[in-house]
């Protein structure tokens, strides 16, 4: 088994970094709000701050949901267990990943990267700052079935570049 986690840093920011972002646009927001029966012009910062709290915490709430903070691989399945303010525990065997996406798998170098169960109708994510991200992308990459992959390689492009070298 190989274990992959986040360093200290890493687990803060990703579970704790909106309350601090929301308190600042909370204080931001106090003054618009007292200001708006003098003029209706501060309606404009009001819904303006209101819909960066709302989609940031939106966001926060999914990463929570989907986000293990320990990812344990083997030659069959992860299991992946620490999920913020959730005991859960969730088994993805290899040949059960319907798809890959986000991050890596897109061709992008950041973002959440999504490993999608059919079978138990479960989607965990990680990002790239996971010590050994690289190590689990390929793990991932040489176990999960031959059409999962082709869908990764056609999505990031390396079949194209090497078709074009060919020709």
């Amino acid at each position: 088994m190989q274990l992959f986690t986040y360093s200290y840093i890493y687990r803060l920011l990703y579970r704790y970094a909106n309350i601090p972002v929301t308190i600042i646009l909370s204080i931001y927001l106090v003054p618009s709000v007292v200001y708006l029966d003098k003029n209706l012009i501060y309606l404009i910062p009001v819904v303006l701050l209101l819909l960066m709290i709302y989609l940031l915490n939106r966001h926060y709430l999914t990463l929570y949901k989907i986000i293990p903070y320990r990812i344990e691989a083997d030659e069959e399945k992860i299991v992946c267990t620490d999920f913020l303010f959730s005991k859960k525990e969730f088994t993805i065997h290899y040949n059960d990943i319907e798809s890959l996406t986000g991050g890596i798998f897109d061709g992008r170098f950041t973002g959440v990267m999504k490993v999608c169960d059919k079978k138990n109708q479960v989607c965990i994510g990680f990002f790239n700052r996971l010590k050994n991200a690289d190590k689990l992308q390929t793990i991932l990459l040489s176990k999960v079935p031959r059409n999962v992959y082709d869908d990764v390689v056609e999505r990031v492009g390396l079949k194209n570049k090497k078709d074009d070298k060919k020709k």
